[in-house]
């Protein structure tokens, strides 16, 4: 049996890695997709469906997570803004900045996709949830109790957002 919080450090090196090789531009449109799945499951997807409580919430919140990094990640395989060369990676720092931005990537979606999770009562048969008597379950918890989702709530979400559209802007001109 492996631990989550094991999973979620695999997860983070993997997109680290992915990172790597995509550049930091095309991670910086990752960063704003996983921003903008935050805003609209805590502030669009209440508005349009009222309560969402138990495997509803979870199951819209999984979605929309997958489609925003999904979009993310394709985004600049789209022609125009490939053929633009804004995306070309042309320096080693944007190899290791590409990195450093992936893993955060990894660090926004995953621990997202499993904050949500534990939020509705881990509701998946093959998901065991820590345990607080084990050291390893203690560090899953620390790790929740930091995920972004919980982390940005309120004003600081509208002021992320504000920032991830600069941001874009920037990655675009």
């Amino acid at each position: 049996m492996v631990s989550l919080n094991f999973f979620f450090y695999i997860f983070v090196m993997v997109f680290g890695a992915i990172g790597a090789i995509r550049g930091l531009r095309k991670e910086l449109v990752v960063v704003v997709s996983g921003i903008l799945a935050l805003f609209i499951i805590q502030e669009v997807l209440p508005r349009l469906f009222g309560d969402m409580s138990g495997t509803k919430a979870l199951t819209l919140s999984l979605i929309v997570i997958f489609m925003c990094g999904f979009f993310g990640y394709q985004t600049p395989a789209f022609r125009r803004f490939s053929e633009s060369g804004r995306f070309e990676r042309d320096a080693p720092i944007d190899l290791i900045l590409g990195a450093v931005i992936g893993g955060f990537n990894g660090y926004l979606l995953v621990g997202s996709a499993w904050f949500f999770i534990a939020k509705a009562g881990y509701p998946f048969s093959w998901i065991i949830p820590p345990d607080a008597a084990t050291e390893s379950g203690k560090h899953a918890i620390e790790l929740l109790q930091n995920m972004i989702p919980r982390l940005l709530t309120g004003n600081g979400l509208y002021v992320a957002i504000a920032i991830a559209v600069l941001i874009m802007i920037g990655v675009m001109i």
